[in-house]
């Protein structure tokens, strides 16, 4: 892919016309594949172990230089290819479970670019603050979609409505999600989608959802049909519009895609209210549209659960790959790293699929350790020169 792509560059430098021939060592094919393989070294560490250290290796600044030629659509439109690709096999009962999260991510300071810049104080300098909003396969591994905004810019909501309503995940979905994603928007999106969802709610001293008492009870599943308007009931009644039973009015201040501010349509949806009692104790509150015959209260608290694979996959991301360890402070420089770090954790997840972890006697089942699986790879492309 990176070959095709050096032989139509035009699309993603920013300057069509100026070439990777100089220093002929840093082609465009070069440049990326080192995009993809820096992790947590030094610039110069990285290029000293590609070229080893021969007298045709360039200088640090060489490679700056050449990778500024580059828009952070090279990286990105590479990342989307490449999951394009793959062909991920493992499911959950049949239904390939998404899971949809942010991570920030700090980078040297930038002020010349205030969407993302964060002042410091007295005793501490400024810094360069980005949204990392990801959608994450949780059976297979892998990242499926990415959109990065900047720390002043990000709105996640819009942002799962975006990955959604482009996702080229084919088949029975669910999308698991924290807080913060339950807004009437997104459930009605995700719905436009055929994809089903698990959603958890805020529930501190909630006594309230979506306009509804909820019992004062440790476990509850309650189905909820919504009917969705713009006006208030008195504006629906001056227009000689009867009130919906259980009608539910979106505040002026929200968004939603399905109806204008000022329309007297109204907008129905669906789903189930769920409070789960934790192992340790504690009550979680769930929206969701599965089957209650086929997803009980057990069942649903054992699928949350697995939500949990993205925390960790955003730790792997940072620690392993290095993605916390950013080259660069511009922010096209920055998007070109984030974009390469998604990619090749992929890549080092799609590789481990492959292996055979029922092979041996262990007593316990055994696992590929990610770490190694990626440091063996990046290790293997830096001293062959490949990709």
């Amino acid at each position: 892919m990176i070959r095709e792509m050096g032989e139509h560059p035009e699309q993603y430098v920013r300057q069509p016309g100026r070439d990777f021939t100089r220093p002929r060592t840093l082609t465009f094919e070069t440049v990326i594949s080192l995009l993809l393989t820096m992790s947590e070294n030094s610039i110069g560490k990285v290029l000293i172990g590609r070229f080893q250290n021969s007298e045709k290796t360039p200088s640090a600044s060489a490679f700056v230089q050449q990778r500024q030629k580059l828009l952070p659509a090279a990286l990105e439109t590479l990342f989307h290819r490449f999951t394009a690709l793959l062909r991920p096999g493992k499911t959950f009962r049949g239904y390939r479970l998404l899971a949809v999260d942010g991570s920030s991510l700090k980078s040297a300071a930038c002020p010349e670019d205030p969407a993302s810049y964060r002042p410091g104080t007295p005793r501490q300098h400024g810094w360069n603050l980005w949204h990392m909003n990801a959608l994450f396969d949780l059976e297979n591994g892998i990242y499926t979609d990415l959109i990065v905004q900047k720390e002043h810019e990000k709105n996640e909501c819009r942002a799962l409505c975006q990955m959604a309503g482009r996702s080229r995940v084919s088949g029975k979905v669910i999308l698991l999600a924290d807080r913060n994603y339950e807004s009437c928007n997104n459930l009605a999106h995700l719905e436009k989608r055929n994809w089903n969802y698990l959603i958890r709610i805020r529930d501190k001293a909630r006594g309230i959802a979506y306009g509804m008492p909820l019992p004062d009870q440790l476990e509850f599943d309650i189905p909820l049909k919504l009917t969705l308007g713009r006006l208030t009931p008195r504006q629906l009644e001056t227009r000689g519009i009867a009130v919906p039973k259980s009608y539910y009015r979106i505040p002026p201040t929200m968004t939603f895609d399905f109806l204008e501010s000022n329309s007297p349509d109204f907008y129905e949806i669906s789903f189930r209210v769920v409070r789960l009692q934790t192992d340790s104790g504690n009550t979680e509150t769930l929206i969701t549209n599965l089957d209650p015959d086929r997803f009980p209260l057990t069942a649903l608290k054992a699928l949350y659960a697995r939500r949990w694979g993205i925390e960790t996959s955003f730790r792997s991301l940072k620690y392993a790959v290095g993605l916390i360890h950013l080259h660069a402070k511009k922010p096209d420089l920055v998007l070109q790293e984030v974009f390469a770090s998604f990619l090749i954790f992929n890549f080092s997840q799609a590789a481990a699929w492959a292996v055979d972890a029922s092979q041996g006697t262990a007593k316990y089942k055994r696992h590929v350790n990610f770490s190694d699986a990626f440091f063996l790879i990046s290790s293997f492309w830096i001293s062959f020169g490949i990709l």
